[in-house]
């Protein structure tokens, strides 16, 4: 992918937004307008996002989520050594890899949920980033499925 084609997506994304944010989902009945760029790419993907959102404001406010902080926040929470032997030895009858990922979820969800629950400037739009950091405990499948049955506000990923 080049480069224009992840600004010219950027840029189709930011105009979606602020042009269709109440019809976002609509025809596939998800509240989610997804952007998926090579992962070599990111930070300037990350921050030429930043750069074109600004300019939705003040009617829309962006509020990022970034999953690799939650994922990261769970872990030492836990610490890490204790996910370790659990991965490497698990109990009877245990999935610690589905468990940790179960754990992130509710994480993520919870994080998403306060970040466009909080006072705001516009219309919250949430912008999910980094979510990578949850495989292969978590697919981003079951995320966007937890996100939909629990938000009902558009969020980009």
């Amino acid at each position: 992918m080049s480069s224009h084609d992840w600004r010219w997506r950027i840029g189709e994304a930011v105009e979606r937004i602020r042009t269709r944010y109440d019809y976002i989902g609509r025809k596939t009945g998800a509240p989610f307008l997804a952007l998926v760029y090579p992962p070599e790419v990111e930070v300037a993907v990350l921050k030429e996002w930043k750069t074109q959102t600004a300019a939705l404001r003040p009617d829309f406010d962006v509020r990022t989520v970034d999953a690799l902080a939650v994922t990261q926040q769970v872990l030492s929470e836990i610490g890490a050594d204790n996910i370790v032997a659990a991965l490497n030895d698990p109990m009877p009858g245990s999935d610690p890899q589905m468990e940790l990922g179960q754990l992130w979820l509710k994480a993520i969800t919870e994080t998403v949920r306060a970040t466009l629950s909080a006072a705001g400037t516009g219309r919250p739009v949430a912008s999910l980033q980094r979510l990578a950091a949850v495989y292969p405990a978590l697919g981003p499948r079951d995320l966007m499925q937890n996100l939909w049955d629990n938000i009902p506000r558009p969020i980009i990923v």
